[in-house]
């Protein structure tokens, strides 16, 4: 199934997301991307909402875990710049 889950990320997710890869959004407003595999990320800074055509609007904000699964297509609404820690599993 091509899910995008949100939860609040623990502390423990927090630290061990540091040793993962840094993704910046930088001035966009606006990001597609195609997912080939799952990703977890935690939202380090910054606000958007990922749309979808499988899933409703999953709005991220720093301090938020969030899963997606192969297979999404997502179009993300950068309303301030992200800053994100992420990991393909």
């Amino acid at each position: 199934m091509t899910t995008i889950i949100r939860r609040q990320a623990s502390e423990a997710d927090k630290q061990q997301s540091q040793q993962w890869e840094l993704w910046e959004s930088g001035d966009t407003d606006h990001f597609e991307y195609s997912y080939d595999q799952d990703v977890q990320f935690v939202v380090q800074s910054g606000q958007a909402v990922i749309h979808s055509p499988t899933n409703p609007p999953v709005s991220i904000s720093a301090g938020d875990h969030v899963t997606i699964s192969q297979g999404v297509e997502g179009k993300w609404a950068i309303s301030a710049p992200v800053t994100n820690r992420y990991q393909y599993f």
